[in-house]
């Protein structure tokens, strides 16, 4: 079989436009697992949430199409992984999802309102 062109590896690991624009804090707070498979080798991991809450959480706040740029493969010099995403994509009941992740982040000593979880006061009224 002949070794896939620069353009077939772009193709292959081309996202879901609704996937590509999701950051990492809301596939935790969805309970996605979201898997990585090197287009060279084919080593493949996946990120559960004790894996995006430990040592992927400097990238929280980043979209899957930044993840995906910035992580090389852990046995080859590869790039452009092909990602895929398992579970739902909107499991309901937002708000319950929602505090849930605030306090998850708090019990592992995050701050919410760095990832654009928190409260703002109501304008106050004018007289």
């Amino acid at each position: 079989m002949p070794e896939p062109s620069d353009a077939d590896r772009r193709k292959a690991a081309q996202l879901d436009p609704a996937f590509a624009g999701a950051r990492l804090i809301d596939a935790l707070e969805r309970g996605w697992e979201i898997g990585f498979r090197c287009q060279y080798c084919g080593t493949g991991k996946t990120w559960r949430r004790d894996t995006m809450l430990g040592r992927a959480r400097r990238y929280l706040n980043c979209t899957m199409t930044e993840i995906q740029a910035r992580l090389p493969c852990p046995r080859c010099p590869g790039r452009m992984p092909i990602m895929t995403m398992s579970g739902v994509i909107d499991p309901g009941d937002a708000e319950r999802r929602r505090w849930a992740t605030i306090s998850l982040l708090l019990d592992t000593g995050l701050n919410p309102t760095d990832y654009g979880y928190g409260w703002t006061p109501a304008a106050q009224p004018t007289r």
